[in-house]
């Protein structure tokens, strides 16, 4: 007989135990003060007879290698683990968990292997648990980003000079489109959500504190509305946009670098990164409650595609391979890569993967770099070699990388049924 996909899902506390290295910014030199808000690890698991893909979101900022690593192993996935999509919200507000990154936070091996031993026992909790479900796409504009690569004149070192710099650049290219999976059990119960959005969280006005930031905010108000469920969320291609928090920063410092380098964000006050937090929540709600598209999922393949570092980059030490990590359920498409791209990858994605919903996501496993296109190469800036320390990213960008590093995906998704994806199971099939 015909079967069918089942779901399972959970959520568990992932909050520090201890005070410890938070991530995502080089100048924090001490262990975390406070705890603002509760760090969550929501899991979802698909599956068919002899098939399945475990979808990991958690409140980090990148999920790290040893962190993959050790779940691979106590989970005993294959090598490659093409069964784990392992993604963050990317929040620089919780402790560090990618060792080889430690300009950015040094990670505390006892908070890394309480995450692991957490997300292990949620796993396997919930492996044989399973009910069929409704899935229900949603999909909305949110307008609560801005663009922060903004290119002009400047005073440089060598004189007046065009260049990119971080800046507030409202014509610049945003990603405002948020796209929500819910999850429905046959009785109209919902069972789990899954929303995307590309924002830096990054704004949270108390430096040395713990918090989800804006993924955390919007998760309390979906389960205000729909009940405490799972909430995965996943961080969009949001190299170069964050929260809009721009003005004049006082003083002659502020006046200065104005004048020399242009526009510039600021620190929020307490209530206007509140206020602008609930008001992306409720839009997310709003359209989470919206008339849906019925999505069924007929199928359930998975892949993970690498590219070396010397077809992007030359110069480097050669070892930091990019990977797109593909899970295909046949109605919708979810795409994540392991580095932090600018929002035109996005649109580059939409042009050959456009027949279907297609959710996307940086920021999974451990990162290697920023991924700019092709015309931000000879503009240079943070995306292009700003970063590159932080990320201890040694090689320099080809002057054309984007169709090197997109093609290797494309074409593997071209293929009809490729042999070489793990779980090619389709629900027309007879259960044997």
């Amino acid at each position: 007989m015909a079967f069918e996909f089942l779901i399972s899902s959970g959520s568990v506390d992932i909050t520090p135990r201890r005070p410890v290295m938070l991530g995502g910014y080089n100048k924090r030199t001490a262990p975390f003060t406070a705890i603002a808000g509760r760090l969550e690890a929501n899991v979802l698991l698909i599956k068919g007879p002899s098939s399945r893909v475990v979808i990991v979101s958690t409140d980090l900022l990148y999920p790290g290698e040893t962190l993959r690593a050790r779940l691979i192993e106590e989970l005993g996935l294959t090598d490659d683990g093409d069964e784990l999509f392992f993604c963050a919200s990317h929040t620089h507000f919780a402790p560090m968990t990618a060792p080889s990154m430690p300009r950015l936070g040094v990670a505390d091996d006892e908070y890394v292997q309480y995450v692991a031993t957490r997300l292990t026992g949620l796993i396997k909790s919930i492996e044989h648990q399973g009910e069929p479900f409704v899935c229900n796409y949603h999909e909305g504009r949110a307008n609560h980003s801005m663009n922060r690569r903004l290119v002009r004149f400047r005073v440089t070192r060598s004189g007046l000079a065009k260049s990119s710099g971080l800046g507030p650049n409202p014509i610049g290219d945003r990603d405002e489109s948020v796209r929500i999976l819910e999850f429905t059990r046959p009785n109209g119960k919902p069972g789990a959500i899954l929303w995307n959005y590309a924002c830096h969280p990054t704004d949270f006005p108390e430096f040395l504190q713990v918090s989800p930031e804006y993924p955390g905010i919007v998760r309390s108000r979906l389960r205000s509305e729909f009940g405490d469920i799972p909430i995965l969320f996943m961080q969009g291609f949001a190299g170069d946009v964050r929260p809009p928090f721009s003005g004049r920063s006082a003083g002659i410092v502020g006046l200065l670098r104005r004048v020399l380098v242009g526009p510039q964000f600021r620190k929020p006050l307490d209530s206007e990164w509140e206020n602008w937090s609930n008001s992306l929540a409720d839009s997310v709600v709003s359209f989470a409650r919206s008339v849906p598209r019925i999505l069924k999922i007929d199928s359930l393949m998975t892949k993970r595609v690498h590219v070396p570092e010397n077809e992007f980059a030359a110069g480097g030490s050669g070892n930091k391979s990019l990977i797109w990590h593909l899970v295909d359920c046949g109605s919708f498409r979810i795409v994540g890569i392991n580095a932090e791209p600018v929002v035109k990858y996005r649109r580059l994605l939409e042009r050959v993967l456009s027949e279907k919903p297609l959710l996307t996501a940086g920021c999974i496993d451990q990162p290697i770099c920023y991924l700019p296109t092709d015309n931000m190469i000879p503009e240079r800036g943070y995306e292009v070699e700003g970063f590159r320390t932080l990320f201890d990213f040694d090689a320099r960008f080809q002057d054309r990388l984007q169709d090197a590093i997109v093609r290797p995906l494309t074409e593997a998704l071209s293929e009809p049924e490729p042999s070489d994806w793990k779980t090619p199971i389709r629900a027309s099939a007879e259960a044997s």
